[in-house]
C-alpha cells in the first residue's frame, strides 16, 4: 500500500519541485529587473544633480541613448531567459507524467 501511495505521491512532488524552480528563477528574473531600473534612476538623477550649463544638458541627454540601449538589450535578454523557462515546462511536464506512467 505505502509502495502505492508513494508511485502516486512522487510525480506531484516532482511537479510540485519543478514549478517552484520555475517561480525562483521568475522571480529573480524580476528582482533583477526592479534593480537595475532603480539604479538607472538613482544615477541619472545624480547626473541631472550635477548638470551646470546648456552643454551639461547636452551631455547628459547624449548619454541616456546609451543608458537606454543598455536597458532595452538587457530586457531582451531577460525575456528570452522567461521565454526559455516556459518553452522548457512542457517538455519536463511531459518527462515526469511519462516517467510516472512507466513507473505505474
Amino acid at each position: 500500500m505505502n509502495i502505492q501511495i508513494e508511485k502516486f505521491v512522487a510525480p506531484i512532488q516532482e511537479l510540485v519541485a519543478l514549478n517552484v524552480a520555475n517561480i525562483e528563477k521568475l522571480v529573480n528574473i524580476q528582482v533583477e529587473a526592479i534593480e537595475e531600473a532603480a539604479k538607472t534612476g538613482v544615477d541619472t538623477l545624480k547626473q541631472v544633480a550635477e548638470i551646470k550649463d546648456i552643454e551639461g544638458v547636452k551631455s547628459h541627454f547624449a548619454s541616456l541613448t546609451d543608458v537606454v540601449r543598455t536597458t532595452v538589450e538587457n530586457a531582451v535578454v531577460r525575456s528570452k531567459s522567461v521565454a526559455g523557462i516556459f518553452q522548457a515546462y512542457p517538455g519536463s511536464v511531459k518527462s515526469i507524467v511519462e516517467n510516472a506512467v512507466k513507473i505505474g
